[in-house]
């Protein structure tokens, strides 16, 4: 091996050295990223279980924060103690020489808040203008009540005397202990002074501080740092520190409800977590050393370095062993290879590279083949539907073997025939990106794969195309006539509304007999067809049943066709004096009554449609003139497809006519008619503009609700406005989807919908052609 190795560089040996070389490397890269990973997740629980105690903390504090706030309240809104402050009867101490009962009962009516505001230390309420102290039961002289309630506070009396006069809004100060008790809390508030006088009076609410100071030991038992508890001004309330220092953190920036923050601490580097208050201003903070927190990494440390050791030796183990005995199965290949190297030129590579070489190339010639077979079987199975079909297999002997050639295999003796007629317009619209043979492929491979999919479900279906139809051979299993008839019917409407609503694909459907044997199966294409023949004719249902048609066929009078000359004459006279809704009145009931008594027979029907054109033709023979628009519109009639389309094109038509008679009855009164017409493209201009954002506003839609056949009223709009009407709806449309996109964030599809374009594509085509850019670059520059 190693003097193969020596002998030829480009040998995969050289390879796997490199790759379990490389490998060797991976468990160091892992390493260190689960140590970086480890680190993080180490800080983020470390974080994360400050910030519980710290959640824990604001809610011990804030609700004693409630209760201050609360007894403060009560304090200020006493009944009995506004009654003085905001009297005008008390100028001075001689003045309350009839209220000391009064005075009294105020005391002892402040007594009762003992009870309902247990984690109160003590409160007093300060009178300005007498200098008295209401505690709970007594009042005092304001020096008396300082030295007593203060006495144990390194606060001044000159300081604590200021506080109490000065206006203040409520807020926390410290007051510091003279002895190594816990620092006190006080809460003040002023009265509020009437008419923006100064404040009659202030409350104090001193806060008991050891079931604080409790909470936030635990806390610092956790973290081994501090807990601090600061105003908005950063002074420093509460604290763990026995030292009591520092008194102001103000060079820390407590920005967000919480955070984190480095800086130094007593002349060392720290970490700062805070959370604020949800309703103070406190702000409460741990403190601990950075020491403190990279300590708690040291063993993950250790245990990151003995794992990349053990992976290093281990992986130089492995590599050497895997080198030596994964050579020689490469070696036996080698050795099935060197007769066809020797008929061939010499491969270019490693060992595994001939190896792939060899067996692709078989792979490949293998797909080849298959992919061809594979096309030439879906060609002459589809060849040989279509002969059965049109009935063209010779014996039965032929059908059989064709049928197992092409693996189909039938269930049963029964029979029917779907038939599709597809109008490709709407899905070639869909499609661009292939061509038109491609597409048409396309088509056939999808409804084909839906209408045998569907038929599946419970019978078979073979689909193929024949005379640019897609016709569906369906085997059915056995069961009462109806019932199959219903199933036929069920998969003739859901594939014809699947392929609607998925792909654009617009069918017409038809359904032939069911039969019983494989020798009728082209009789039942024949039905097909003929129900088909009908269903464009006449047009109007879901699907065409060859046995409803036969049916109904049978049960029809023998003459129902009904069109006398007096109803002609009517109609002609109608047209001559141009009024269109009595004349297409007409033609629409005698095509509703033809309907009806004669079963939608296609003889009758379109009998009577060659009868109203001809009906029209005498018509404008007896109104004169050149009419040669009218002339294509009857080269139309002639042509269309089916009864609905006819009766359409008869309706618009006779509307022309009539618009032709009344053009010629008002010649001697052109202007008058020119006026009208102004008026007439001013409402349809009206009408544009209520209506652009409708998808389905087109041309046609505007002449039908005017009254007016398509040619017509875009000749009339373009002569008096100058403007073509489809170029004025456009514009409207992308006017009011530039006033959606400018500073809205909204889809491009979104503002396409509402301004009227059902496609997004002809949104995008139309905005590029009137703005010189897509509507995404109009949104961006926007």
């Amino acid at each position: 091996m190693w003097k193969r190795f020596l002998l030829r560089r480009r040998s995969v040996i050289l390879t796997w050295l490199l790759s379990y070389m490389a490998v060797l490397f991976v468990p160091l890269l892992i390493s260190g990223f689960v140590y970086s990973r480890s680190q993080e997740l180490l800080k983020s629980e470390i974080h994360h279980a400050n910030n519980v105690l710290l959640q824990e903390v604001r809610e011990v504090i804030d609700n004693q924060v409630d209760s201050v706030k609360r007894l403060t309240t009560e304090l200020i809104w006493n009944v009995r103690l506004r009654a003085f402050m905001y009297s005008s009867l008390y100028s001075g101490p001689e003045s309350l020489d009839g209220e000391l009962y009064n005075l009294h009962v105020a005391a002892k009516d402040l007594a009762i808040y003992r009870t309902l505001y247990p984690s109160i230390r003590t409160y007093y309420v300060y009178w300005k203008n007498m200098d008295l102290i209401f505690e709970p039961g007594i009042y005092r002289d304001h020096k008396l009540a300082y030295e007593t309630i203060h006495e144990n506070d390194a606060i001044s009396y000159e300081i604590w005397l200021n506080l109490l006069q000065r206006k203040n809004a409520g807020g926390f100060i410290k007051l510091a202990s003279k002895d190594a008790k816990p620092s006190t809390l006080a809460y003040i508030q002023s009265f509020p002074g009437e008419r923006l006088e100064s404040s009659p009076g202030t409350s104090v609410v001193l806060l008991d501080t050891t079931k604080l100071m409790e909470t936030i030991r635990n806390v610092q038992a956790f973290s081994e740092g501090q807990v601090l508890v600061l105003n908005p001004e950063k002074q420093v309330l509460v604290s763990t520190d026995s030292t009591q220092q520092p008194l102001y953190l103000s060079n820390i920036a407590f920005e967000g409800q919480s955070g984190s923050a480095f800086e130094e601490y007593k002349g060392e580097p720290s970490e700062f977590m805070y959370i604020k208050s949800s309703n103070s201003e406190l702000i409460y903070a741990t403190v601990v050393p950075s020491t403190l927190v990279w300590q708690k990494t040291d063993s993950l440390r250790s245990i990151m370095y003995i794992g990349m050791l053990i992976s290093i030796v281990g992986g130089l183990i492995l590599s050497a062993l895997f080198l030596l005995r994964n050579y020689s199965p490469i070696q036996r290949l080698l050795r099935l290879l060197q007769t066809v190297e020797k008929r061939e030129a010499a491969p270019v590579g490693d060992e595994f590279h001939r190896i792939q070489q060899a067996i692709s190339d078989t792979l490949d010639e293998k797909g080849r083949i298959y992919s061809r077979m594979k096309q030439q079987s879906t060609m002459l199975r589809s060849n040989m539907l279509t002969r059965m079909l049109k009935g063209r297999m010779d014996n039965r002997l032929a059908l059989d073997e064709s049928l197992t050639a092409f693996d189909v295999h039938f269930r049963s003796e029964r029979f029917a025939v779907i038939l599709f007629y597809v109008d490709d317009e709407r899905f070639f619209e869909h499609i661009d990106a292939v061509s038109v043979r491609d597409k048409s492929r396309l088509l056939e491979f999808i409804v084909a794969n839906v209408v045998e999919d569907l038929a599946g479900e419970k019978h078979q279906g073979f689909a193929c195309e024949i005379d640019d139809n897609i016709a569906c051979l369906i085997n059915l299993t056995d069961g009462p006539h109806e019932g199959l008839r219903e199933d036929l019917r069920e998969i003739a409407l859901r594939a014809s509304r699947f392929l609607e609503e998925k792909f654009r694909i617009d069918t017409l459907v038809s359904l032939s007999g069911i039969k019983s044997s494989r020798q009728e199966i082209a009789e039942a294409y024949r039905e097909a067809v003929d129900a088909m023949e009908y269903r464009i004719v006449v047009g109007d249902q879901d699907v065409s049943d060859y046995d409803e048609l036969r049916r109904e066929e049978a049960l029809a009078p023998p003459s129902d066709y009904y069109y006398p000359i007096q109803v002609e004459q009517q109609l002609i006279n109608l047209i001559k004096a141009g009024e269109a809704d009595g004349a297409e009145e007409i033609v629409r009931g005698l095509l509703a009554r033809s309907r009806e008594r004669a079963s939608l027979s296609v003889e009758w029907v379109t009998c009577l449609m060659h009868d109203l054109v001809g009906t029209l033709l005498k018509a404008v023979g007896e109104i004169g003139g050149p009419a040669d628009g009218l002339a294509a519109r009857i080269a139309q009639l002639v042509n269309c497809e089916s009864s609905q389309e006819m009766e359409i094109q008869l309706a618009r038509a006779v509307r022309e006519t009539c618009d032709f008679a009344r053009s010629r009855q008002k010649e001697s009164s052109s202007s008058s008619r020119n006026l009208a017409l102004l008026e007439r493209s001013q409402e349809i201009l009206a009408f544009i503009s209520a209506n652009y954002r409708e998808a389905n506003l087109n041309i046609s839609m505007i002449g039908e609700r005017f009254g007016m056949t398509p040619t017509y009223l875009s000749k009339l709009f373009k002569d008096q406005t100058g403007q073509g009407l489809l170029d004025t709806i456009n514009r409207l449309r992308i006017e009011e989807a530039k006033t959606l996109l400018q500073g809205s964030k909204e889809s491009i599809k979104s503002v396409a919908s509402q301004v009227g374009f059902h496609d997004i594509n002809t949104f995008i085509r139309t905005f590029k052609k009137y703005e010189g850019i897509t509507p995404g670059q109009f949104q961006k520059l926007s």
